[in-house]
């Protein structure tokens, strides 16, 4: 593991100005052509039933929880308005990483992310994946589950939450929060195929476990890889934390009520107020024209419950952020979203981002990997 460099507060102004400077010289990134981008036609959102895994919620201790594993429990509760998720897909760019909605450039930020799961441990040391063939010895040590190949699907891909989510019912105290807490992982924030916990999901939660990397990169990671995917295929199956992302992009459109203020709309029911007085009328291309329509609506640069905080502008010798996710790594420029965080905007770095990609499967994402660490 290895510490993300350069976080830089916004009130540095010299920072804005250096990079407006160097992107000066250095030109944009090279882009692809829009044109060719396949049109959106077949998307749908991987989001698996988690109601009889949150009925164990009521027999664990909601404080211990919460102190280890953040908000998993609110966030695994948020029921996705599957529309909005598919509408977004058709303005996300590929080469910025970002979604634009006319003039509007938005894109999820790990300090956002973090204010919102509020995993308890440094939100910039970063994930380097375990080997997946490892994983089951490693489980099966932390759920004190012998037979846990016998759970495994198939082609051992992952393991059937239909036998595992039995498990909890069985176990008390660390071991049915562990439980829990896997459950979440592979069900929510890394989602795969429906009903399945895949081998890298569960190797992201052991090395939580064990080690206590905040996730938020890689779940970020994921989401940025999944969109661009997506985007260029125009179809496929949204494989990403969609509950993370539908709360952060319906908390910068305008309504009625005052519903982000605070954090207590995770309890569902101001939020649910919401969708059905204001949203309940619109379909996906109703979704579409409301979000092309955000630059002439009261739309929020900063969300209600952004708070003050220092952010993570580039690392290493890099100009952007690398970030590590469970199948591959990716770029993102946050230099290109400081309004969001409540800073003033200036014209970022963006050379290269467009080209720093890559899948696990590659063989040689492993050097890559090796280079990140290093920086």
């Amino acid at each position: 593991m290895n510490e993300m460099a350069t976080i830089a507060k916004f009130s540095i102004i010299e920072y804005g100005t250096n990079f407006e400077l160097s992107q000066l010289t250095e030109g944009d990134c090279l882009r692809s052509d829009a044109k060719k981008l396949s049109p959106i036609k077949n998307l749908n959102c991987i989001m698996n039933e988690v109601n009889k895994l949150t009925t164990h919620f009521q027999n664990v201790d909601k404080d211990a929880f919460f102190n280890k594993d953040g908000r998993l429990r609110e966030i695994a509760r948020v029921e996705v308005l599957s529309l909005v998720v598919q509408a977004i897909v058709h303005f996300w760019d590929p080469d910025y990483r970002c979604f634009s909605f006319g003039s509007i450039d938005l894109c999820p930020t790990m300090e956002e992310y973090g204010m919102l799961t509020k995993f308890p441990n440094n939100l910039y040391w970063i994930y380097l994946p375990l080997r997946s063939d490892k994983i089951i010895p490693e489980l099966s040590k932390l759920l004190r589950i012998s037979n846990l190949e016998n759970f495994l699907q198939k082609n051992a891909t992952g393991l059937k939450w239909r036998m595992l989510e039995i498990e909890p019912e069985k176990k008390s105290g660390l071991e049915k929060e562990r439980l829990i807490a896997l459950g979440i992982f592979g069900l929510v924030l890394f989602p795969s195929q429906t009903g399945l916990v895949s081998l890298e999901a569960a190797v992201a939660y052991v090395e939580y476990e064990n080690t206590q990397i905040n996730p938020m990169a890689a779940i970020l990671a994921e989401t940025i890889l999944m969109f661009n995917h997506c985007r260029r295929t125009g179809k496929e199956a949204m494989r990403c934390c969609t509950q993370l992302l539908y709360i952060w992009m319906v908390s910068h459109i305008e309504t009625k009520k005052p519903v982000f203020n605070n954090f207590w709309w995770f309890t569902q029911r101001p939020l649910k107020l919401v969708e059905e007085e204001e949203w309940g009328d619109l379909d996906n291309q109703g979704w579409v024209d409301k979000l092309e329509g955000l630059p002439n609506s009261d739309f929020k640069w900063r969300a209600p419950w952004v708070m003050t905080v220092k952010v993570l502008m580039s690392c290493g010798q890099r100009r952007w952020v690398p970030l590590v996710g469970i199948t591959g790594y990716v770029s993102y420029a946050p230099a290109l979203m400081v309004r969001q965080l409540g800073g003033m905007q200036f014209v970022p770095r963006t050379m290269g981002i467009a080209q720093f990609f890559g899948l696990f499967k590659d063989p040689i994402t492993q050097e890559v990997l090796k280079i990140i660490k290093q920086d």
